[in-house]
């Protein structure tokens, strides 16, 4: 039997603006169900508006049955500023997205964008060790997801933004923390890659362009989203019929579920 939200329940959050869009709720709490750990946790959406966020941060401190909380979009970088420690993937990508209360009140935060994206594949069947890759986007989650798959052993890493420079940035980040990584920004007609990869937010409106040109996909054995709504993009949509196999956002939201709530002591 499920034990009821009470006053010994510990408060998890998802903090965006907006924040009516989130996944997370639902998801964390179907999942804290089938844990039997509903009511001794239960997550709750936080819609914090920027101006306001270092306060909110602030408070984390002193809500003593609080154990930590998802942090979306607007928050993620200014995050970094707030908190009292960073694991290394954050302070890799320079950008946060899951905090923990620690008991002391201090605040500790991490980067799963990676890792859940990396981990999502996983369970698909889809190792990244040895395998080319060509990643569309400099941002923070395609960020995240080029130092997780330098760190779980890609062979090489072609980057690319509609920005240049961002994309010249990154991979120089990425090559002084993996050496062993060859990365590259410019992608040559015939490269061929196992894995080609939508970083940006490019599919989530009708009408978005492609992020990968027609060319690109023809050279991608297996094609990922970042994108989870709508969950098939145009760019997954055509892919098939190229013969391709394809990757939604879905499981990556998925696996980096349980990395949060793992983190934040509801594992």
């Amino acid at each position: 039997m499920q034990t009821p939200v009470s006053g010994a329940s510990r408060i998890l959050g998802v903090v965006a603006d907006p924040v009516s869009q989130a996944r997370s709720p639902a998801m964390a709490n179907a999942l804290l169900q089938q844990r039997g750990l509903f009511g001794s946790f239960v997550l709750l959406p936080m819609h914090v508006a920027a101006a306001g966020f270092p306060a909110f941060m602030a408070g984390l401190r002193t809500l003593q049955n609080f154990a930590g909380t998802i942090v979306s979009m607007p928050h993620k970088v200014v995050a970094c500023d707030l908190v009292d420690e960073l694991t290394p993937e954050a302070r890799l990508v320079g950008a946060v997205n899951v905090v923990r209360r620690n008991a002391d009140g201090s605040l500790l935060g991490t980067m799963l964008d990676g890792e859940g994206f990396v981990a999502g594949l996983a369970r698909a069947g889809h190792m990244v060790q040895g395998v080319d890759v060509l990643l569309v986007g400099a941002g923070g989650a395609a960020s995240a997801i080029a130092f997780a798959l330098a760190k779980h052993g890609c062979a090489s890493l072609c980057l690319l933004n509609r920005t240049p420079h961002r994309a010249q940035a990154l991979a120089q980040r990425v090559s002084q923390a993996f050496p062993q990584v060859k990365v590259a920004t410019q992608d040559h007609p015939a490269a061929h890659y196992r894995l080609g990869i939508n970083g940006t937010s490019l599919g989530m409106k009708a009408g978005d362009e492609l992020p990968l040109s027609a060319s690109q996909v023809g050279r991608c054995d297996l094609l990922a989203e970042c994108v989870l709504a709508p969950e098939m993009t145009q760019l997954l949509t055509l892919a098939p019929g190229q013969g391709k196999t394809i990757h939604t956002g879905i499981p990556t939201l998925a696996a980096q579920m349980d990395l949060m709530l793992s983190f934040m002591g509801a594992g």
